[in-house]
């Protein structure tokens, strides 16, 4: 900007500067809530409560201690879904302002930290209205069809971001993708419902534009997630989280274990102990320039995967450019044009708990897990001269909170920080892209599933299947 011939950019610098640091501070302040009151329930109900019971003389104390255990992962899932459902509606909100060099919500609370819990009250005491004509007992369930498999179907992913916790062994299922695939593809027959029972002609165009959406990118979403169980060899998403840690060559993300030999014959060379670096490529990688083909070949196969898994996600949720169902230019507000209160306010729940779940999935099944991105051999904390001084010096206060009060577990600990970590900076993409892209056309739309995403995810699921069969998936 010139005034007067003057050039002048220290205001927009600083300015943009000041905003970014009140971002990461809500952003910090917020998780720092949800995780430990969520970490707070868990450990009440799923480890005090039966630490009490134990020396109990009460008849049935081992039968509700094991209850207590059991319900652990929906008390979890329950106390989480609401709050961190606050936070993103914020994080969005000053994340978009941030890009487009505005204010965000700034009043409410500090610097605007409790504006969406404000928000919610507000929903929460609205009138709930029912329109004239409309199906008031399918209109009442879709919010909750919609909003019911977000909570459902979490549960299998809570094992794989703890690092298989104790308390969350009980979801770990053999088929827990399969699981989780199948809750994700209910909530389409609730927009439909929603639609066709408001009676609004809107409504009724929106539900239909989602079931076609859903059936067109719920394809090439899954055969995505399916090729990366090709690869593990299994449907369980621990024992997929299990098979990508020692760093991000072993990530799905660079070929679901292609890398695994270059990483462990690197980790003996730094080490210099252990097999040779040549016999270590040679059991690894039998074929010779073969197998660093298919390693190759799998790599870029995976990172297309990613994109393809990515885009499909952000279609299955509506999520911007792919929100035909609700495109308000078009349709008012689609599906939910006619509904107040708190069923709004549910949908609207779903929403981003559905946001949240995607992008979890994405760093379970592509991105390690809760693997840190530093492979072993480069990870300073993997050494015992560097991580025995520090467990010695915090140990009088570790004991008593690992030992004594099992407060603290630290592979979980480690494990759900950068499964945060990694989970949040998707979400902060998925904001990103809605700040940045226009919404595509229907038409536009369904050329793009069918004529692009579909072919693709076929014709890598034919290259993985030859692909790791000159390598060593031994691992």
């Amino acid at each position: 900007m010139k005034i007067d011939g003057t050039v002048v950019r220290g205001d927009h610098f600083s300015g943009n500067i000041a905003e970014i640091r009140k971002f990461a501070v809500m952003s910090l302040s917020w998780l720092t809530v949800i995780f430990v009151a969520v970490w707070g329930v868990c450990w009440a109900l799923g480890i005090f409560i039966p630490m009490c019971l134990a020396n109990s003389s009460f008849d049935f104390a081992a039968i509700l201690s094991e209850v207590c255990k059991a319900l652990t992962p929906i008390a979890a899932v329950l106390v989480f879904i609401p709050i961190n459902a606050m936070f993103m509606v914020l994080m969005e909100r000053r994340a978009l302002a941030l890009f487009t060099r505005r204010n965000g919500p700034n009043r409410v609370g500090p610097d605007g930290a409790l504006q969406t819990a404000a928000d919610a009250v507000k929903l929460l005491l609205k009138e709930d209205i029912t329109p004239t004509g409309a199906d008031a007992l399918m209109f009442t369930l879709a919010p909750i069809i919609f909003f019911a498999p977000s909570i459902f179907g979490a549960l299998p992913l809570l094992a794989a971001v703890t690092n298989n916790h104790k308390l969350f062994q009980i979801v770990d299922l053999p088929t827990g993708i399969f699981y989780v695939l199948a809750a994700s593809s209910v909530p389409v027959v609730g927009i439909v419902m929603g639609g066709w029972a408001s009676n609004n002609k809107y409504s009724l165009m929106g539900g239909l534009r989602s079931a076609a959406q859903a059936i067109s990118y719920e394809i090439p979403l899954v055969l995505s997630l399916v090729t990366i169980c090709l690869l593990a060899g299994t449907l369980d998403v621990v024992s997929i989280a299990y098979q990508q840690s020692g760093g991000l060559l072993n990530w799905n993300i660079l070929g679901g274990g292609a890398l695994i030999g270059l990483n462990k014959a690197i980790a003996a060379l730094v080490s210099s102990s252990g097999a040779p670096f040549a016999e270590v490529m040679n059991a690894y990688y039998p074929y010779g320039w073969l197998s660093f083909v298919g390693a190759a070949v799998l790599c870029m196969c995976t990172v297309i995967l990613f994109g393809v898994y990515l885009i499909g996600a952000c279609a299955e949720i509506n999520r911007i450019p792919f929100d035909l169902p609700e495109a308000e230019s078009e349709l008012v507000s689609g599906y939910n044009t006619e509904y107040s209160g708190i069923k709004f306010a549910i949908f609207f729940l779903a929403e981003f708990t559905n946001l949240f779940i995607v992008s979890t999935i994405a760093v379970v099944m592509f991105l390690g897990s809760g693997d840190c991105p530093l492979p072993t051999w480069l990870n300073p904390l993997s050494y015992p001269a560097v991580y025995e001084p520090l467990a010695k010096a915090l140990s009088p206060v570790l004991s008593v909170l690992i030992n004594d009060l099992h407060l603290i577990n630290p592979p979980t600990f480690w494990a759900a920080l950068w499964v945060i970590f990694k989970t949040y900076s998707l979400i902060f993409f998925a904001i990103l892209v809605r700040g940045t892209l226009p919404r595509f056309r229907i038409d536009q739309l369904m050329d793009f599933g069918w004529k692009r995403l579909i072919p693709i995810t076929l014709v890598i699921f034919v290259l993985v299947a030859f692909a790791r069969g000159v390598i060593n998936f031994h691992v």
